[in-house]
C-alpha cells in the first residue's frame, strides 16, 4: 500500500496529552477494554477483502490494523490521527496508509471509502457535524460510516457501594466536560447522523465489567493518574483521596461497570 502523510496542524484542544510518557500505555490499555466489541462489529458489518477503510483518530493502531487484515492485500486501509508517531512501523512496513491530518480542519478525499471508522474520537470535538459530514462525503455510495463513543453515566457502578469511585467520576468527568468532552458523546452521534442524510441508522450500546488490577482497570487509573493534577488544583478531590481511589481500581476484589459504548452505523445513499 502507498504511504500517504499530511500536513496537520499541531495545535489541539483536547483533554488527553499526546506528548504524556504514559499516553501510549492509556491508549493500549483502552484499546483492552474497546477491542473485542469493535472488532465483532467489523465482521457484522461484513468488512472483507478488497474494501477501502479508513480509521480516523487511530490512536495506536489497534483498530486500523484489524481493518488492514480484513480488507487484505486487494484493499486499502488508511489510519489518520492528529499525531502518527505511534503508527510510524506500520507506515514503514506498508500494511497501512498512514495520514497525519486535522479532521477539524482537513478535507478527505471524496467518494473514497466503503467504511469510515472513528472511535471515541466525536465526543471530543467541537463542529461535530461538520466533522460527520466530511465523514459522509469521503465514503462510497452505499458506504459505511460507523461511529463509537460513550455515556459515562455507568462508569464505575458496582456492587461494593452506591458511592464506589463516583467522586472522583464526578471530578473528572466534570472537568473533561469543561475541555469539550461530551459526556453522553454516543446519544449525539445518533442525532448526527440522522442528519446527514445517512439511511438505515441504528445505534447500540455495550458495556464491560472491569475487574480492579487488570489491564482493563489499569486504563481508569491511568485515566485518573492524569487527571489528578487538575482535579487537586480546582479543589474537586484531595490528592490522598486520588491515591485512595487508584488503589481501588487496582484491587482484584473490586469489579465495576465501563462506559456505555454506543456504536452508531448508517449507509451513504446508493444513489443521489
Amino acid at each position: 500500500m502507498t504511504t500517504t502523510v499530511q500536513s496537520a496542524d499541531a495545535s489541539q484542544e483536547y483533554v488527553f496529552d499526546s506528548s504524556w510518557d504514559k499516553e501510549t500505555e492509556r491508549l493500549i490499555t483502552n484499546e483492552a477494554i474497546w477491542d473485542p466489541g469493535t472488532f465483532e462489529r467489523f465482521e457484522k458489518l461484513g468488512v472483507s477483502e478488497g474494501w477501502h477503510v479508513l480509521e480516523v483518530g487511530a490512536g495506536s493502531g489497534s483498530a486500523a490494523r484489524r481493518l488492514a487484515q480484513l480488507v487484505g492485500p486487494t484493499g486499502r486501509a488508511v489510519a489518520a490521527d492528529l499525531k502518527t508517531v505511534r503508527l510510524l512501523e506500520d507506515q514503514k512496513k506498508g500494511t497501512l496508509d498512514v495520514w497525519e491530518i486535522d479532521i477539524r480542519e482537513d478535507e478527505l478525499p471524496e467518494n473514497s471509502f466503503d467504511l469510515v471508522h472513528a472511535r471515541m474520537l466525536v465526543q471530543h470535538l467541537p463542529g461535530r457535524q461538520a466533522v460527520i459530514d466530511k465523514f459522509v462525503r469521503a465514503l462510497r455510495p452505499g458506504g459505511l460510516l460507523f461511529l463509537e463513543d460513550t455515556d459515562s453515566s455507568t462508569l464505575f457502578r458496582s456492587a461494593s457501594g452506591e458511592d464506589f469511585l463516583q467522586d472522583v467520576r464526578a471530578a473528572g468527568y466534570g472537568l473533561m466536560r469543561e475541555a469539550g468532552h461530551d459526556p453522553r458523546g454516543g446519544h449525539v452521534d445518533l442525532e448526527l447522523a440522522l442528519a446527514s442524510g445517512l439511511e438505515d441508522v441504528t445505534a447500540e450500546g455495550r458495556v464491560v465489567m472491569v475487574r480492579g488490577g487488570s489491564e482493563q482497570a489499569r486504563h481508569y487509573q491511568l485515566w485518573l493518574e492524569f487527571m489528578a493534577p487538575q482535579i487537586v488544583a480546582a479543589g474537586l478531590v484531595t490528592q490522598d483521596r486520588i491515591t485512595e481511589a487508584i488503589t481501588e481500581m487496582g484491587d482484584p476484589s473490586h469489579n465495576w461497570l465501563s462506559q456505555v459504548q454506543i456504536s452508531t452505523v448508517g449507509r451513504k445513499p446508493r444513489t443521489a
